[in-house]
């Protein structure tokens, strides 16, 4: 299996790419375009995929970016999953040190929402004098990771690193989009073995 990442659809004096491959992953950063739509609709609801991405900047909430991406899936006839591309590339690369648990424990018991709201106020020197341990959080981590790590301390104190790590994970959405990309591999894997059958006959 061979995955090619094509050019952008509807960039400025570029054609749209021609879509012939076995499956697609098809990203969508945010608001559903006309350009989408077009792209989309050829495309076969077994062949592909549609990541409705940065889902933390949809709403206020996880089901808000989960309910976006069902109307997508009603609208366009193809699945539709939320994803925070950007954490669960991080929680690939890296792992929580201890510079990072001791930061976060330092401000786990804030339960003011704004807290988060922005990084300028989660790095705000105003709040405590960690100002530069909270700017190094949000630089390997980024506001949404924090979050997510904040509220899994603030249930549960004591997380090691690594249940720490499995949680961000589970936060970035890709655990169903592996299972989901993993049933189409199948599915066009059968197709062509079909075919093959087929031809050789």
């Amino acid at each position: 299996m061979t995955a090619e990442e094509t050019s952008p659809i509807d960039a400025p004096e570029q054609a749209d790419p021609i879509l012939d491959a076995d499956l697609f992953l098809y990203i969508l950063p945010g608001t559903l375009t006309p350009a989408d739509r077009r792209a989309l609709a050829p495309l076969a609801p077994d062949r592909t995929l549609v990541i409705l991405n940065k889902a933390d900047a949809i709403g206020h909430r996880w089901s808000d970016a989960a309910q976006a991406a069902d109307r997508h899936t009603e609208t366009l006839g193809l699945l539709t999953l939320p994803a925070v591309a950007s954490l669960a590339a991080r929680t690939r690369a890296g792992t929580f040190t201890e510079a990072d648990l001791k930061t976060l424990r330092r401000h786990h018991g804030s339960t003011d929402p704004a807290f988060t709201l922005t990084p300028d106020i989660f790095a705000d020197p105003v709040i405590a004098e960690d100002d530069s341990a909270r700017r190094s959080l949000l630089d390997r981590w980024d506001l949404y990771g924090v979050s997510c790590a904040l509220a899994a301390l603030r249930r549960a104190p004591d997380l090691a690193p690594q249940p720490l790590l499995q949680i961000l994970h589970s936060a970035s959405g890709m655990d169903p989009i592996y299972r989901a990309l993993h049933e189409r591999y199948e599915q066009a894997v059968a197709a062509i073995a079909r075919e093959s059958d087929a031809g050789a006959l």
